[in-house]
């Protein structure tokens, strides 16, 4: 799966509760529409060649839940390291994080079937600082792109096409504007709304 990526980055995924000292899976596994199976609670780690290299080993943290009916959703990200934030950018431009998800499931199934993938993700954690209590940690982190953002038309017609393709899907709407941009709820029903009042998007229903 990590073909798509720039030369040299690194990225795997492991489900949130795996101990990479003893090797067990404990997962509580969900069956996607896809008949691909994954675990309900896993998140996707990220690292570009700049990132290794630091003298302490930095990395982007995306964790994800899933299920049978709502597919696979981001719900927080997050770091490992010093300044690990500054590194955001980048892994956004070269990686959009609307290709988070896919990626991130295909990365996690490797991780289920081949012991190999296992080995490896288990070597990279230990070069990790603070592995699991940074994680338990750190908050959802809105990443700051979207304060960057100029809401213009561009971006609010982006807004309601997925939007509206969700809808198409029957994917909760909202929450798909959320994981394609990468940012909170609240951030993404704001754009929604704004998208309304621009007459982009139809009126809300009731109950929606």
């Amino acid at each position: 799966m990590t073909d798509t990526l720039p030369p040299g980055w690194r990225v795997f995924a492991v489900p949130s509760n795996w101990d990479p000292a003893s090797g067990e899976l404990n997962i509580r596994p969900v069956t996607m529409s896809n008949y691909v199976t994954v675990p309900d609670d896993f998140f996707m780690t990220i690292q570009t060649p700049e990132m290794i290299r630091e003298d302490e080993s930095v990395a982007i943290v995306v964790s994800f839940r899933a299920s049978a009916s709502e597919g696979i959703t981001l719900t927080r990200i997050a770091g490992l390291g010093a300044h690990w934030e500054r590194h955001l950018g980048q892994v956004v431009a070269a990686f959009p994080p609307s290709e988070w998800a896919q990626h991130a499931e295909g990365v996690m199934v490797e991780f289920l079937r081949l012991s190999g993938r296992r080995e490896e993700a288990a070597e990279s954690i230990s070069k990790l600082p603070r592995w699991r209590l940074e994680i338990a940690e750190r908050p959802y982190v809105d990443t700051g792109i979207q304060r960057r953002r100029r809401i213009t038309p561009e971006h609010l017609r982006e807004v309601a096409k997925i939007y509206e393709a969700a809808q198409e899907n029957g994917t909760p709407p909202t929450r798909a504007v959320q994981t394609h941009f990468a940012v909170s709820h609240s951030t993404a029903a704001k754009w929604v709304g704004a998208a309304r009042k621009d007459g982009l998007l139809p009126p809300a229903e009731t109950g929606e």
